[in-house]
Protein backbone atom coordinates (compact mmCIF):
# COMPACT_ATOMS: atom_id res chain seq x y z
CA UNK A 1 0.00 0.00 0.00
CA UNK A 2 1.17 3.49 -0.84
CA UNK A 3 1.38 6.19 1.93
CA UNK A 4 2.25 9.46 0.08
CA UNK A 5 0.35 12.36 0.30
CA UNK A 6 -2.23 11.83 -2.67
CA UNK A 7 -3.74 15.00 -4.06
CA UNK A 8 -7.44 13.77 -3.04
CA UNK A 9 -6.09 14.05 0.67
CA UNK A 10 -5.63 17.66 0.08
CA UNK A 11 -8.83 19.03 -0.16
CA UNK A 12 -10.42 16.03 2.59
CA UNK A 13 -7.82 17.80 4.91
CA UNK A 14 -9.14 20.74 4.57
CA UNK A 15 -12.82 20.27 4.46
CA UNK A 16 -11.82 18.33 7.90
CA UNK A 17 -9.84 21.54 9.42
CA UNK A 18 -13.48 23.80 8.40
CA UNK A 19 -15.64 21.29 10.07
CA UNK A 20 -13.33 20.51 13.01
CA UNK A 21 -12.06 24.72 13.33
CA UNK A 22 -13.78 26.49 11.15
CA UNK A 23 -10.09 26.86 9.50
CA UNK A 24 -6.49 27.09 10.07
CA UNK A 25 -6.64 29.98 12.41
CA UNK A 26 -8.76 27.99 14.63
CA UNK A 27 -6.09 25.16 14.60
CA UNK A 28 -3.62 28.06 15.71
CA UNK A 29 -5.89 28.97 18.37
CA UNK A 30 -6.37 25.27 19.55
CA UNK A 31 -2.86 25.16 20.37
CA UNK A 32 -0.95 28.39 20.77
CA UNK A 33 2.62 28.31 20.69
CA UNK A 34 4.15 30.53 22.96
CA UNK A 35 7.70 29.28 21.70
CA UNK A 36 9.87 31.40 19.99
CA UNK A 37 12.72 29.08 19.90
CA UNK A 38 13.28 26.77 17.17
CA UNK A 39 15.72 23.57 18.74
CA UNK A 40 16.87 22.92 14.89
CA UNK A 41 17.35 26.32 13.69
CA UNK A 42 21.16 25.98 14.80
CA UNK A 43 21.62 22.84 11.50
CA UNK A 44 19.00 24.43 9.62
CA UNK A 45 19.79 28.46 9.23
CA UNK A 46 17.76 28.29 5.96
CA UNK A 47 15.03 28.47 8.18
CA UNK A 48 14.08 32.22 8.08
CA UNK A 49 12.03 32.89 11.34
CA UNK A 50 11.78 30.16 13.70
CA UNK A 51 8.57 30.82 15.72
CA UNK A 52 7.23 29.83 11.97
CA UNK A 53 8.30 25.77 12.45
CA UNK A 54 7.71 26.13 16.22
CA UNK A 55 4.65 26.94 15.64
CA UNK A 56 3.50 24.38 12.78
CA UNK A 57 4.96 21.52 15.43
CA UNK A 58 3.23 22.73 18.17
CA UNK A 59 -0.20 22.71 15.64
CA UNK A 60 0.26 18.99 14.15
CA UNK A 61 1.24 17.75 17.37
CA UNK A 62 -1.41 18.83 19.03
CA UNK A 63 -3.48 17.06 16.20
CA UNK A 64 -1.88 14.00 16.29
CA UNK A 65 -2.64 13.96 20.70
CA UNK A 66 -5.79 14.10 19.88
CA UNK A 67 -5.95 12.00 17.17
CA UNK A 68 -5.16 9.15 19.51
CA UNK A 69 -7.40 10.34 22.03
CA UNK A 70 -10.19 10.12 19.79
CA UNK A 71 -8.88 6.37 18.67
CA UNK A 72 -8.17 5.19 22.41
CA UNK A 73 -12.02 6.74 22.97
CA UNK A 74 -13.22 4.28 19.56
CA UNK A 75 -14.28 7.39 17.77
CA UNK A 76 -12.52 6.40 14.62
CA UNK A 77 -14.37 8.41 12.65
CA UNK A 78 -12.67 11.46 14.39
CA UNK A 79 -9.21 9.77 14.91
CA UNK A 80 -8.95 9.67 10.85
CA UNK A 81 -10.00 13.26 10.58
CA UNK A 82 -7.14 13.93 13.29
CA UNK A 83 -4.46 12.65 11.75
CA UNK A 84 -4.99 13.35 8.00
CA UNK A 85 -5.32 17.21 9.30
CA UNK A 86 -2.00 16.37 11.05
CA UNK A 87 -0.38 14.80 7.83
CA UNK A 88 -1.40 17.79 6.02
CA UNK A 89 0.04 20.54 8.19
CA UNK A 90 3.11 18.31 8.24
CA UNK A 91 3.33 18.17 4.63
CA UNK A 92 2.63 21.63 4.54
CA UNK A 93 5.26 22.55 6.68
CA UNK A 94 8.06 20.25 5.24
CA UNK A 95 7.34 22.06 1.59
CA UNK A 96 7.00 25.45 3.24
CA UNK A 97 10.30 25.16 5.50
CA UNK A 98 12.02 22.41 2.19
CA UNK A 99 12.30 20.13 4.84
CA UNK A 100 13.42 17.42 2.61
CA UNK A 101 14.81 14.73 4.52
CA UNK A 102 13.66 10.92 5.14
CA UNK A 103 12.38 12.04 8.92
CA UNK A 104 10.16 14.28 7.69
CA UNK A 105 9.08 12.35 4.37
CA UNK A 106 8.38 9.40 7.01
CA UNK A 107 6.48 11.46 9.40
CA UNK A 108 4.22 12.46 7.25
CA UNK A 109 3.43 8.82 5.58
CA UNK A 110 3.27 7.67 9.48
CA UNK A 111 0.36 10.47 9.91
CA UNK A 112 -1.23 9.31 6.52
CA UNK A 113 -0.61 4.89 8.02
CA UNK A 114 -3.04 6.30 10.88
CA UNK A 115 -5.67 8.01 9.12
CA UNK A 116 -5.92 4.81 7.03
CA UNK A 117 -5.85 2.96 10.12
CA UNK A 118 -8.75 4.81 11.81
CA UNK A 119 -10.93 4.74 8.45
CA UNK A 120 -11.04 1.47 8.58
CA UNK A 121 -11.29 1.14 12.27
CA UNK A 122 -14.36 3.54 11.84
CA UNK A 123 -15.52 1.52 8.84
CA UNK A 124 -15.59 -2.03 10.73
CA UNK A 125 -17.24 0.06 13.38
CA UNK A 126 -19.99 0.44 11.35
CA UNK A 127 -20.49 -2.82 10.46
CA UNK A 128 -18.50 -4.89 12.80
CA UNK A 129 -20.56 -8.43 11.51
CA UNK A 130 -18.96 -10.63 8.94
CA UNK A 131 -15.99 -8.56 8.96
CA UNK A 132 -12.17 -8.42 10.28
CA UNK A 133 -11.00 -5.79 13.12
CA UNK A 134 -8.50 -4.24 11.08
CA UNK A 135 -5.03 -5.02 12.40
CA UNK A 136 -2.25 -2.00 12.48
CA UNK A 137 -0.10 -3.78 10.74
CA UNK A 138 -2.59 -4.13 7.23
CA UNK A 139 -1.18 -0.37 7.90
CA UNK A 140 2.58 -0.28 7.55
CA UNK A 141 2.13 0.15 12.09
CA UNK A 142 3.33 -1.92 14.84
CA UNK A 143 0.60 -3.34 16.88
CA UNK A 144 2.62 -2.56 19.66
CA UNK A 145 3.40 1.22 18.81
CA UNK A 146 -0.44 1.65 19.15
CA UNK A 147 -0.56 -0.43 22.45
CA UNK A 148 1.98 1.81 23.63
CA UNK A 149 0.25 5.43 22.07
CA UNK A 150 -3.00 4.15 23.53
CA UNK A 151 -2.10 3.96 27.11
CA UNK A 152 -0.47 7.10 26.93
CA UNK A 153 -3.80 9.09 25.68
CA UNK A 154 -5.93 6.95 28.17
CA UNK A 155 -3.24 8.17 31.08
CA UNK A 156 -4.05 11.92 29.90
CA UNK A 157 -7.30 11.19 29.47
CA UNK A 158 -7.47 10.02 33.07
CA UNK A 159 -5.59 12.63 34.81
CA UNK A 160 -7.59 15.09 32.98
CA UNK A 161 -10.86 13.85 34.04
CA UNK A 162 -8.90 13.30 37.76
CA UNK A 163 -7.62 17.04 37.80
CA UNK A 164 -10.91 18.70 36.07
CA UNK A 165 -12.89 16.81 39.22
CA UNK A 166 -14.36 14.35 35.66
CA UNK A 167 -16.36 11.49 35.70
CA UNK A 168 -15.27 9.26 33.03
Amino acid sequence: MNYDWKSEYNELAISFIKLHFGGFDGITRCFPCMRDSYPWAAHRPDVVDSRVPAKNNTEYHGLEKHAMQYHVTAQYEYAYHHWLMAAKLRKDDMETNEFEDNGHTNAVRYTIKQALYNKALFQWQQNPKGTLLPKPESYGLKSSDILQKEEISQEEIDNFCKNNNLTK
